[in-house]
Formats: C-alpha cells, sequence, structure tokens
C-alpha cells in the first residue's frame, strides 16, 4: 500500500473543498492531446460547460474492454490509445462530478444540484477502484517492462499494484458510508446557512448535529485505516491522500515547535482588538479590482492566467447566503480549465481569498493541471497572496495579512495537532464531549484563549469533515510561501521570479519541490526563528 514514487499521484489525490481534481501520468501525448482539443492556450468559458450524469453502466464497460484489451495487446502505440480511451472515461466522470459540486456550492438549497452533486459523490470510489483496477492489469500485461520506461509511467512504477488490492468490498463499503457522512454535514450546512454564524443558535441547532457526524467519521475512518493495513488513521491519510514525502511523526515534532517558537507573539498580537480596524469593508467589484490589478501589474503568465479568466468568467466571487461557506478551485480536466469559487463575506479578507485561489488558478493554467501534491498546490496560493501585498499598495490589508500570516502558522498548527490526536479516540472516549474536550486542550495550549473563542468551532472547519489531515499542508505550505515574500522585500522581483518560474512545477513531493526551487525546509533549523523575527518586525 505504501505510495513512495512520484507516480503516486496518478491514483490518490483528493477531492477536496479546494477540488485540485484527480490526476494521473501524463503517458506522452494524453494532455497534449486536450490542449489541441481545446485550442492549447485558450480555455472554455464556464458558460459553455455542459453537466452530464456519468453514465456508470458505460464507464464499466469501458473499463471491462479496456482490462480485456491491454491484458493481451504486443504493441505499445495500441496500449497507450487504450490508456488514452480509459483516461477520458475517468476525465469524464471527475469533470461532471467537479461541475456538480460547483453548482451545488453556487445554491445549497436546489435540489437538483444537490441530487447530482449526491450521485457523482456516492460513485467517486467505485471510479477511483477503476482506476485501480486498470493499473493492475497494466501490471500484468505483456508490455509492463516497456510501459515502465522514462517515457511512460517511469521505473517501478507498477511494483505497488503487483500485491493484493485495497478496493475490496469491505472497503468500498466504508468509504461509501464516509460520503454518506460527508453528505450528511454538507446538508446541515446548507441548513445552517439561515441563522447567524457563529451564534448560540449556529452551535446549539446546527454545531450539535455536524460534532455528531463529527464523531461518526472519525469511527469510520479509523475502520478505513485499518482495513487498509496502517496503524493509525493520519499515516493512512498522508500516504494515501496526500502523497507527503515527510512523516506523520515529523510534522508532530514541527507543530511543537511552532506552539514553541509563535505561540507568545499570537497572543500579544491577538490578544487586543487592534487588528480590528484593519478589517474593511469590500464589496464585489472591489476584490475583483485588488486581484486584477496584482495580476497587471506582476505581469507574465499571472495577467495571462487572469485575463483568460476573466474573459471565461471562470469565477464566483459573490456573497450569498445559499452559497457553501468555503473557497476552492477546481481543475476541470475534460475542458482543460481552472474555476475558481469564493464564499464572499464582504470584507477586506474576501481580496485575500481571491488573490489564493488564483494561485491555485494560475498553477493549474500553466501546467495544464498535470498536479502536484496539495503542500506544493498551497505554496503557489499562499505565494499570490504574500505577493500581491507589493503589488498592490494597501497598508491595512498588508498588515492584515501578516497578522494572518502569524495566524496561519499557530491556528492551522493546533488544527493539524488536533487531526493528529482525535484519530487515537477509541471506544467510550469517542463522544462529542471528549472530541471537545481535546479540542479545547490543545486550541488553548496554541493561544486561542486570548481571543473571542468558542471550542465548539471545530464543527466550523470544514476540512476536518471533507478533508481530513489536509490543514497540515497549510502551516508548512505556508513557511514556503512567506519565505518568496521574504525574498521579494528584501529584493524587488525576486520572490515573484520564484512562484513565477514554478507554476508549471512537475515536483509532486513537496520537500523535493522547495530544494528545486531554492526554497528551504520549513522543518530546517532556525528557520521558525527566522520567521518570528519578521513577523515581529512587520507587527511590532
Amino acid at each position: 500500500m505504501k505510495r513512495k514514487t512520484f507516480s503516486a499521484i496518478a491514483l490518490c489525490l483528493i477531492l477536496c473543498i479546494l477540488l485540485s481534481s484527480c490526476s494521473f501520468i501524463d503517458i506522452p501525448g494524453y494532455f497534449r492531446q486536450l490542449g489541441n482539443l481545446f485550442g492549447g492556450g485558450s480555455l472554455t468559458s464556464f458558460e459553455n460547460m455542459v453537466y452530464t450524469r456519468p453514465d456508470m453502466e458505460a464507464f464499466q464497460k469501458t473499463l471491462d474492454d479496456s482490462i480485456s484489451r491491454v491484458s493481451t495487446e504486443k504493441k505499445i502505440k495500441k496500449l497507450t490509445d487504450t490508456v488514452w480511451e480509459f483516461y477520458d472515461a475517468y476525465n469524464d466522470f471527475f469533470t461532471n462530478y467537479s461541475l456538480a459540486h460547483i453548482c451545488y456550492c453556487k445554491d445549497l438549497t436546489d435540489e437538483h444540484w444537490e441530487e447530482e452533486y449526491n450521485f457523482c459523490l456516492e460513485n467517486e470510489y467505485t471510479v477511483r477502484a477503476a482506476m485501480d483496477s486498470f493499473y493492475r492489469a497494466l501490471a500484468a500485461c505483456p508490455l509492463r517492462e516497456k510501459l515502465e520506461g522514462d517515457e511512460y509511467f517511469g521505473p517501478d512504477f507498477f511494483e505497488q499494484y503487483d500485491g493484493e488490492s485495497v478496493y475490496d468490498e469491505a472497503f468500498e463499503k466504508l468509504l461509501s458510508r464516509e460520503s454518506e457522512l460527508q453528505s450528511e454535514y454538507y446538508a446541515i450546512s446548507g441548513e445552517a446557512r439561515g441563522v447567524e454564524y457563529y451564534s448560540e443558535e449556529f452551535f446549539s441547532q446546527y454545531g450539535n448535529r455536524m460534532a455528531e457526524v463529527f464523531v461518526d467519521l472519525v469511527e469510520v475512518r479509523q475502520e478505513i485505516a485499518a482495513e487498509a493495513g496502517y496503524k493509525s488513521y493520519p499515516e493512512f491519510a498522508y500516504d494515501f491522500y496526500h502523497t507527503r514525502d515527510y512523516t506523520c511523526s515529523q510534522a508532530t515534532t514541527y507543530l511543537a515547535d511552532v506552539r514553541a517558537e509563535l505561540v507568545p507573539l499570537y497572543r500579544k498580537v491577538y490578544g487586543t482588538d487592534s487588528l480590528s480596524q484593519l478589517v474593511t469593508y469590500s464589496d464585489e467589484k472591489s476584490t475583483y479590482t485588488y486581484v486584477k490589478d496584482m495580476a497587471s501589474a506582476m505581469g507574465g503568465i499571472v495577467d495571462e492566467a487572469f485575463t483568460a479568466m476573466e474573459k471565461g468568467h471562470l469565477y464566483d466571487i459573490s456573497c450569498s447566503d445559499k452559497k457553501f461557506d468555503g473557497s476552492f478551485e477546481v481543475y476541470l480536466t475534460g475542458y482543460q480549465t481552472p474555476y475558481v469559487f469564493v464564499s464572499a463575506n464582504g470584507t477586506s479578507f474576501d481580496k485575500l481569498t481571491f488573490a489564493h485561489e488564483f494561485g491555485h488558478f494560475c498553477n493549474d493554467y500553466a501546467s495544464l493541471g498535470t498536479g502536484v501534491s496539495v503542500d506544493v498546490a498551497e505554496t503557489f496560493s499562499q505565494g499570490m497572496e504574500y505577493l500581491s501585498l507589493c503589488y498592490v499598495k494597501d497598508e491595512k490589508i498588508e498588515k492584515l495579512k501578516i497578522a494572518e500570516c502569524l495566524s496561519t502558522y499557530v491556528e492551522q498548527a493546533a488544527y493539524a495537532s488536533f487531526e493528529q490526536h482525535v484519530y487515537s479516540l477509541t471506544g467510550e472516549d469517542l463522544t462529542t464531549e471528549k472530541v471537545q474536550e481535546l479540542y479545547e486542550t490543545i486550541c488553548t495550549g496554541y493561544g486561542f484563549d486570548c481571543r473571542n473563542w468558542d471550542s465548539r468551532d471545530y464543527v466550523c472547519i470544514s476540512h476536518f469533515f471533507t478533508s481530513p489531515m489536509y490543514v497540515i499542508s497549510y502551516v508548512v505550505s505556508n513557511d514556503a510561501a512567506f519565505q518568496m515574500y521574504q525574498m521579494e522585500i528584501a529584493e524587488k522581483g525576486k520572490g515573484l521570479t520564484c512562484l513565477q518560474n514554478n507554476l508549471n512545477t512537475e515536483r509532486a513531493y513537496f520537500l523535493d519541490f522547495l530544494g528545486s526551487a531554492g526554497l528551504d525546509s520549513p522543518f530546517a533549523p532556525g528557520r521558525l526563528n527566522d520567521v518570528k523575527n519578521t513577523l515581529q518586525t512587520i507587527l511590532g
């Protein structure tokens, strides 16, 4: 089961709130073929995209036919044609899945899109299992040796498909149960949009129900990890979903170091109301103009990507009480087009959120969506936020973002630490009361008690429900992104060059990417002290 090669990304990218879609090996010509089909650099307008409910019977037939052909095929050209055919079917499912998700998130009260989204969600793991089956057929085919050449899947790619598949009936049943619980969370979130967020009514009427769903999710995920042969769910998620080249143990040590180094400064900065005056009103036009001006000032591939996004109406940054309370970017592979979704709240934070998701857009635009790990992807999104401060002058936004940088290190580290620990609760200890108690203990240790905070608010962290073990990515990638900002303020253009030169990277693993980009590991000795010094200089 252990994913140890770059090629693991072929199967194991998570579909989450960020929705960086699903990816696989770019065998020669596949993405180029798509590029030619859709006009190279041109993107499909969102209004011209058509959703069609996936035909699961047709998909199964494509799988069966493809497996049948690869088992005897002796010509590499015909074999790669078969791979393309299956990839097209796989792509078609996830493209329509993403469209349904976007449309549902635009209006959680729309019963049609809720039904379509849930249909796709229910079938997601069937399609993922099909990819696993297809790769196992390729592993047993006569042309395996050629397929493991550098020009195709790469050396030893199929070793991970030689053993018994994890996708048996029991495993898929557990994944299906997880999907049902996630759907329930979305449904409760939709109902909750009618009450004041973070109010007593919100927590007592809806938060309690979300908490019960989370307990059920923790339990079923523990079973998923055990079924897959892992000692813990965090280890399973790091490996199966996130293709990380650092361990849970390394992360645990790092999270403790963040607490020791940065929590005193966090208490000092967030222990007063001084930051509240930095948050100003921002309507949709102002939010849009901020990112447009940023892209224009940066020029190059960034400005080109914004123009394409603008022309194709490939974004939604509107404010609506019917929208899903979250933001993400998704790559619609079937159209070879990225899309940005932002649930705006009418404040200056919307400008930073839009810049963040646009950073993902630029990455997918430049790389044709070939895919990197979530840690690498988040480096580009957060890097775009930081660099925006240097290309659109707004003192309030700048100080607000640097304060948010501090909170990202500390708060996301607290969330990540909570996730590392919550999956160890079992039996009588796995209750809503015990979960909240654990969350309160950990977050208090990270300084949350210095501000207005409700220990029930873990139900508001959608990633806990929909993208388990994701939030550590925000912490480590924030460090890489902040390095770009430190470069930029030290030498104009240096940070921007670093970002632009790496938008099309094929380095999937985070630490490997950092080395190739000339960035330090967040785990490097003295790195957090350097971060603290820069933050103290700016925040005072």
